[in-house]
């Protein structure tokens, strides 16, 4: 895996070899990384300052891992469940593959029941979930405590309060939508279209989202991230085309 300093996009990336290809990749709050890899039963958390990586092993394909009260939360595949600190788990999920923490409480995007579950990660509850769209892929919280969820087989961005969790915005967004990226300092939730291998910003300050930026990607553009330091997204291609950068 490689990493790149976004404040200088000519330096040479630094690379941290992993057993396994990352799953999904989180920021933490105390500035490391995430990085989930369900072929080896690990979740790595990354120093990028120097590169080290500390290996977790959590069995049962972890999926993604986010940072709670007491500890981490791992979404595991293969028993359709989410290790919490202390031992304990939500159980029940069909395939919980992204997991967003707000104001201490866990959300769990579970793709095969496409739906949204809050959970006490200090017990383990879920609280009633709600239907996220036709076919969600991909979640992020953003600044004003919401749940932004790409709903790519219905084509729309999708914005759920979160006390109490309630369905506030879906806004149609064609061309296959399907990475999401949130920039909190300028309140835009980047998406790409993997239809058109476009990448579009949604200014999402107001009553509904608004498209301010378009740019075309490389092919396949599958995945994507912000450094919200300077604005600059990533786009990383699923078919070889490469990593695209776009700056402000």
């Amino acid at each position: 895996m490689s990493l790149y300093d976004a404040r200088d996009l000519r330096r040479a990336p630094r690379t941290v070899q992993l057993p396994a290809a990352p799953a999904t990749l989180r920021a933490t709050p105390d500035g490391k990384l995430l990085a989930a890899q369900p072929d080896a039963d690990l979740v790595a958390r990354i120093d990028p300052a120097t590169g080290a990586a500390e290996q977790l092993r959590y069995p049962g394909r972890p999926l993604d891992a986010a940072v709670v009260p007491g500890g981490l939360a791992v979404a595991l595949e293969a028993t359709g469940s989410v290790a919490l600190p202390g031992g304990k788990q939500a159980t029940g999920f069909k395939r919980p593959a992204e997991l967003v923490e707000l104001g201490g409480r866990l959300h769990v995007l579970d793709v095969l029941a496409t739906s949204l579950t809050p959970v006490d990660p200090a017990t383990g509850e879920k609280e009633p979930a709600l239907r996220a769209g036709a076919g969600a892929t991909h979640v992020a919280a953003d600044r004003y405590d919401r749940v932004l969820a790409v709903d790519t087989r219905g084509q729309e961005l999708l914005a759920f309060a979160t006390d109490p969790l309630i369905m506030k915005q879906r806004y149609p967004v064609p061309g296959a939508p399907f990475a999401l990226a949130y920039d909190p300092d300028r309140d835009l939730a980047w998406i790409t279209l993997t239809a058109s291998n476009e990448l579009v910003g949604y200014d999402v300050a107001g009553g509904e989202p608004r498209e301010v930026h378009r740019v075309p990607t490389v092919r396949q553009p599958n995945s994507a991230a912000v450094d919200p330091a300077t604005g600059a997204v990533f786009v990383a291609s699923a078919t070889g085309a490469g990593m695209q950068v776009v700056t402000p």
